[in-house]
């Protein structure tokens, strides 16, 4: 019965990462970005257009804990067909409003709250399963997201051009991908289910403290939100989920950014011909940050493992206060070499998207190990109410700041390092 249990157990990390898969394509935003504008008859860097995206994050970061609550009480199965309905739904709209600026908000909406619905079940799931693994299997579970997200870039990008006019084709990439989603999560959804009631892998015993234990209390979220680690660990997510979201959604605007140079200065600039990081280059810079993301996500949940949440969280937040305070000074050196742009901001935007990953390998299991696992979907969803402001935040960011990206970069790069500082003193609740 244990070796069942076992093998079992590792099913639902293959729907997880089916599900994670479908709803990752959520941040191929900067593939959608120029040619949407375009169709609105609106800058990619308006506030109106970034709004769409930020939208989309919005009903995101507020719906997993709507999602994590439900599949609490009916389970992951169930509630993750239900998501994949939504998702598709906000797909399939997207594709008949290209040239309705309200219509693509509410869509991208229904979108967001699809992937907030969706993303607990699988999640939630594999961190029952788990208890001797949390850090690993929550990225792992997680990394098909970035793997979505690289997959799909590309995907989306050959409908787009393929399409016989550019409406076409920008309606035609929302079509297809919703019916290609719809299929994948129905799909995942059929293999996720619950451990039994107590559930420990055979021959292994949870330690005392540190990573992998279990935590002294189960938390409602009620209990939760009383505690002082629960905003420590709010405050944290808020402020790396910002600086992560406002780099995945603004590549195009970025390279735009020295495209845009090269033209005033007459740099290397042949107005007939397709220049770096204005076309397809979008979607291979986007491809290339998932990837990152997604194997951050993986090693950061295993050095967590390892070394302990907190420490992990530490080093994260610290290098990447470090990268965006090296990006905004590569910005301000404005270099006169399109190749170096190229791979400049490819380097940064992958380093970005390493740490980014490893906030969704390291927040769920220290949810756990300091709340509880009974009420885990619905605390996970408070907690991850703290993503919502960080894309809306990260989202408009460029199109609030004024100045240029080097003035993001630095703004972003001081919020990393507060929650360097807040990881500092960050610990488990006390329990009387």
């Amino acid at each position: 019965m244990a070796a069942e249990k076992q093998q079992n157990r590792w099913v639902r990390v293959i729907g997880a990462l089916l599900i994670q898969f479908a709803l990752g394509c959520i941040y191929a935003w900067s593939v959608f970005n120029k040619p949407l504008a375009s169709e609105l008859g609106e800058p990619s860097k308006s506030l109106q257009v970034l709004g769409i995206f930020a939208t989309s994050l919005a009903g995101f970061g507020l719906f997993v804990q709507v999602g994590g609550r439900l599949q609490d009480r009916r389970g992951p199965k169930t509630i993750a067909m239900f998501a994949g309905v939504i998702y598709a739904i906000g797909w399939i709209l997207s594709s008949q409003f290209t040239d309705n600026i309200a219509m693509m908000y509410v869509a991208y909406a229904v979108l967001g709250a699809g992937v907030g619905i969706g993303y607990s079940c699988p999640l939630a799931c594999c961190v029952k399963w788990f208890p001797d693994k949390k850090g690993l299997v929550s990225g792992v579970a997680v990394a098909g997201f970035g793997a979505g997200t690289f997959v799909f870039a590309q995907v989306a990008q050959w409908i787009i051009d393929n399409g016989s006019d550019a409406a076409t084709g920008l309606s035609n990439a929302y079509l297809y991908l919703g019916f290609v989603f719809f299929a994948m999560v129905m799909l995942g959804a059929q293999l996720l289910c619950d451990p039994p009631t107590g559930y420990c892998p055979a021959g292994w015993s949870p330690p005392k403290e540190g990573s992998g234990s279990m935590a002294k209390k189960h938390f409602n979220p009620r209990e939760m939100v009383r505690t002082r680690s629960f905003y420590l660990l709010w405050l944290m997510f808020a402020l790396s989920a910002t600086c992560g979201l406002m780099m995945i959604g603004n590549v195009g605007n970025l390279g735009q950014n020295f495209e845009d140079f090269y033209a005033d200065k007459n740099i290397g600039f042949d107005p007939d011909s397709q220049n770096v990081m204005v076309t397809a280059e979008v979607a291979t810079i986007t491809g290339i940050l998932a990837v990152f993301n997604g194997t951050g996500r993986v090693v950061w949940g295993l050095a967590s493992d390892k070394f302990g949440r907190t420490t992990a969280m530490r080093t994260m937040f610290l290098m990447q206060a470090i990268v965006l305070f090296g990006a905004a000074a590569f910005v301000l050196g404005k270099t006169t070499d399109e190749t170096i742009a190229f791979w400049g901001v490819t380097g940064f935007v992958s380093l970005i998207g390493f740490c980014f990953g490893g906030n969704f390998a390291m927040f769920p299991p220290t949810t756990s190990e300091y709340f509880g696992n009974k009420f885990f979907g619905n605390n996970y969803g408070v907690v991850f109410t703290s993503y919502a402001v960080g894309g809306v935040i990260g989202g408009l960011m460029p199109g609030i700041i004024r100045g240029g990206f080097e003035w993001v970069f630095i703004a972003t790069g001081v919020g990393s390092f507060v929650a360097f500082c807040l990881a500092l003193i960050t610990k488990g609740p006390k329990v009387e």
